[in-house]
């Protein structure tokens, strides 16, 4: 009678382990689709997949990405000063932040 009741205990055991496995793995796959959204909705770099528009040029830099209306994906591998300097110097005139329009 005993080993009966091990055994059942064992299964039952077995099978809770299972649930919570795959509960928790539910779980990830849910929080990763609602982070994926949430980079499409924002516009982020790296929407189209988890390891791209990550950090892999070196300390300093950044790669960003923007898809233009023919479909085309650019990449921008230069660190963050050199895509955002200025373009002429300060005694050149006024500087004017450009905004392009959707």
């Amino acid at each position: 009678m005993f080993h009966f009741l091990a055994i059942i205990l064992f299964f039952f055991l077995a099978a809770l382990l299972v649930g919570v496995s795959v509960g928790l793995l539910l779980l990830r796959k849910g929080i990763g689709f609602f982070r994926s959204a949430a980079r499409k909705a924002t516009g982020a770099a790296g929407s189209q997949g988890s390891r791209q528009g990550h950090n892999r040029t070196g300390a300093g830099s950044a790669r960003r990405s923007a898809q233009t209306a023919t479909g085309e994906t650019i990449i921008d591998t230069r660190d963050h000063a050199t895509a955002n300097r200025r373009i002429f110097a300060d005694d050149e005139g006024e500087y004017v932040d450009y905004e392009e329009e959707k």
